[in-house]
């Protein structure tokens, strides 16, 4: 249980403010039922969060884990250089 409410806050803190969260307070600002919102948005990151980690898990596995950080470390260094010496747009 400890992990559940520890991965439930962690996800909650780090979701604040994104469209889902958006879109969730301006249904239950629309709607009167409060629990069917909650109930809809939840469902809805659970359709579309559980194949990722289904897959991510065993995909785990198959992987060699330490390319996979030095390839994720590589790009982030190329994007940063790149975001360096972007123009800037003046909108």
């Amino acid at each position: 249980m400890e992990a559940l409410f520890l991965s439930t806050s962690v996800v909650a803190l780090a979701e604040m403010g994104d469209k889902t969260q958006l879109a969730t307070i301006a249904l239950a600002a629309l709607y009167n039922s409060l629990i069917s919102v909650i109930m809809g948005t939840t469902l809805g990151m659970m359709i579309a969060n559980v194949p990722v980690v289904w897959v991510g898990e065993k995909l785990t596995h198959r992987i060699n884990m330490k390319v996979m950080h030095w390839i994720a470390a590589a790009l982030f260094i190329v994007l940063g250089i790149l975001a360096l010496f972007a123009p800037i747009s003046r909108a």
